[in-house]
């Protein structure tokens, strides 16, 4: 009921700007069902939250739902990527230049992250609860400011994370990337191409059901996003109606969320698996993620899921809002809507002023770089020519000058 009040706002005339120019194809429903997915972590922390202001600890939600809600997001945020990613890869003709993909993915994650982390650090220096005489603090802040590539870690130790703490998950989406290289040996072969995304994830079912931490979780997720690529790939897809598909895939969403409590566990991650592969075969849950309205909300999805703490922190530091949010259920609810408003109309503006133009700048960057190498590579031909014909001469005038 939540996200349906945020319904309106996909509708405003603004948000016929957002989206970016891209070449490849991609199923619509999945950039559709991003918006939601953010939607799902906002909820999940707006219950984490509540208890963070009533005790000061910063914890698992009570509600197994809410809980979920967080953490089933963000597996399909880990599959998504890895789908995409990976079928960058099988579909590519020739050779995927990594370094122009790495720098068109920092262009895409840095800008708007560097703003939330400027932000969120200067809300604490603001506090005045940082300690400037350790190096520690300035280590903290240097990596802070590295993309992503080692998240985002308080520069205070006494103060809970003021981005509610998403920034765990971008560190695994760059392990991720720069595992590409390898991977991309394996997606020449119809057999590895299917063989290494399948044994990824047995490996990870394995290592989970052996008491193995939540990383091997995270890998399954990013493994079976894979393997629905390689399957789209060869064409295996479930070939039904797609309301057929959308029953199937909100079935098991329904089975996970009524069988467990955490979602990065071997149990769950393979029906995240199945829904998705669902929705990648046709599922669009009745022409929901494929509405325009949604397919926008997906298109900031990044902002929501990277400003939300900073939303419930400008909220929650009005003394009267905080007051009465907290002085019933009811009340607190109808301050977390005017924070997912206030939320969605930061994300849209951040993608309009800091997103757009962030990838505008990494692709125009990514072409200077396919330029130079493409130029080195035509010229290095060249060089070998000019060598092979100087060198006789050099040889003949060096063995004359010996005689």
């Amino acid at each position: 009921m939540v996200v349906a009040l945020l319904w309106p706002l996909a509708g405003m005339p603004l948000f016929q700007r957002v989206g970016f120019e891209a070449n490849a194809a991609r199923v619509r429903a999945i950039d559709g069902m991003r918006g939601y997915l953010a939607l799902a972590v906002v909820l999940h922390h707006a219950v984490i939250y509540h208890e963070f202001l009533t005790t000061g600890a910063w914890k698992y939600p009570p509600s197994a739902f809410y809980g979920l809600l967080g953490q089933v997001g963000v597996s399909f945020f880990f599959i998504i990527s890895a789908y995409l990613f990976w079928g960058k890869l099988l579909s590519a003709k020739s050779a995927v230049d990594f370094p122009t993909l790495l720098l068109k993915r920092a262009f895409r994650i840095g800008p708007l992250y560097i703003l939330a982390v400027g932000l969120a650090m200067a809300l604490e220096v603001a506090d005045g609860q940082i300690d400037y005489s350790t190096f520690a603090t300035y280590e903290r802040a240097f990596l802070n400011l590295l993309f992503g590539v080692f998240g985002y870690v308080p520069l205070s130790s006494a103060r809970v994370c003021v981005l509610a703490c998403v920034t765990w998950t971008l560190p695994y989406e760059w392990l991720f990337y720069f595992s590409l290289p390898i991977a991309a040996i394996f997606s020449r072969h119809p057999v590895t191409r299917i063989g290494l995304p399948a044994v990824l994830l047995a490996f990870s079912i394995l290592m989970s059901m052996n008491g193995g931490g939540g990383a091997y979780g995270y890998l399954g997720l990013f493994a079976g996003g894979m393997l629905c690529a390689t399957l789209e790939a060869n064409t295996l897809l479930v070939k039904v109606h797609r309301h057929v598909l959308s029953t199937m895939a909100l079935a098991l969403l329904v089975y996970i969320f009524a069988t467990y409590r955490i979602a990065y566990a071997p149990g769950p991650v393979l029906p995240c698996i199945g829904a998705f592969f669902l929705i990648v075969s046709g599922a669009d849950f009745f022409g929901l993620l494929t509405a325009n309205r949604s397919v926008r909300l997906g298109e900031i999805s990044y902002g929501i899921y990277l400003l939300q703490g900073l939303a419930f922190v400008a909220i929650f530091s009005i003394a009267p809002v905080r007051t009465l949010a907290l002085d019933n259920a009811t009340q607190y609810w109808l301050v977390i809507v005017m924070a997912m408003v206030l939320l969605v109309l930061m994300a849209l503006v951040a993608h309009l002023v800091v997103e757009k133009p962030g990838v505008s700048l990494g692709n125009s960057l990514a072409a200077v770089l396919r330029l130079s190498t493409q130029r080195e590579t035509r010229e290095a031909p060249v060089a070998r020519e000019v060598w092979s014909w100087r060198m006789p001469t050099s040889f003949t005038r060096q063995s004359a000058d010996r005689s």
